[in-house]
């Protein structure tokens, strides 16, 4: 399903799969000038990242985020979004199940932890073992999150973080599972990409 996210401009990026000529560099120099001017050495390290980050491949309709809460290049990492449809019949036990098997698949192993963040999002969180960078193939941490009222089937807001350890990412979850707010459906007028049925799983 494509996916549209407007989230905080001050502290993330959105990284198009497809940007006119000179989006990196224009990026990186917006962002690393100050009032003391540009830093020639940050901005060439910024725009290296944002090639970096284009680049590497999108397996499925994603939106990919870079989080640089202080403009800089430190501290950074980058969360892929995507809107996964739900299979189940939405009662709570078929969420739980649909969720963990989301969580299983894309972190096995990591340990569940419940999300309410609102009264109408719900679903659950998971961090990855040890100190190892997270990749787009073995994230940092997941979060499955569904969203009452959307005006489409039912879908799970699956984001995966990476280019951190989980240990950098957990004092930040929050503004990450604060992105759920800030997505939605990219044009609820097509027909959306199905990526097929979810395995479930037994409701904790």
């Amino acid at each position: 399903m494509q996916i549209a996210v407007t989230p905080n401009a001050s502290t993330w990026i959105v990284v198009p799969e497809f940007p006119p000529p000179g989006w990196e560099r224009a990026e990186a120099r917006r962002r690393t000038s100050g009032a003391s001017g540009a830093d020639p050495r940050r901005r060439a390290k910024l725009e290296e990242l944002l090639v970096t980050l284009r680049r590497i491949e999108r397996r499925a309709p994603l939106a990919r985020l870079l989080h640089v809460g202080d403009g800089g290049t430190q501290g950074v990492f980058a969360v892929d979004l995507s809107l996964v449809i739900a299979y189940d019949n939405s009662s709570k036990e078929g969420r739980h199940a649909t969720q963990l098997a989301l969580l299983n698949e894309n972190l096995p192993g990591g340990e569940p932890r419940r999300l309410r963040p609102n009264l109408t999002t719900a679903g659950f969180w998971a961090l990855a073992e040890g100190t190892a960078m997270g990749s787009t193939a073995r994230p940092s941490a997941v979060v499955v999150l569904r969203k009452a009222g959307l005006p489409t089937v039912p879908v799970d807001v699956l984001m995966r973080v990476w280019g951190t350890t989980p240990g950098q990412v957990e004092p930040v979850i929050d503004e990450v599972i604060a992105l759920a707010d800030q997505v939605a459906p990219a044009d609820l007028h097509h027909s959306p990409i199905s990526p097929g049925p979810v395995q479930t799983a037994p409701s904790p």
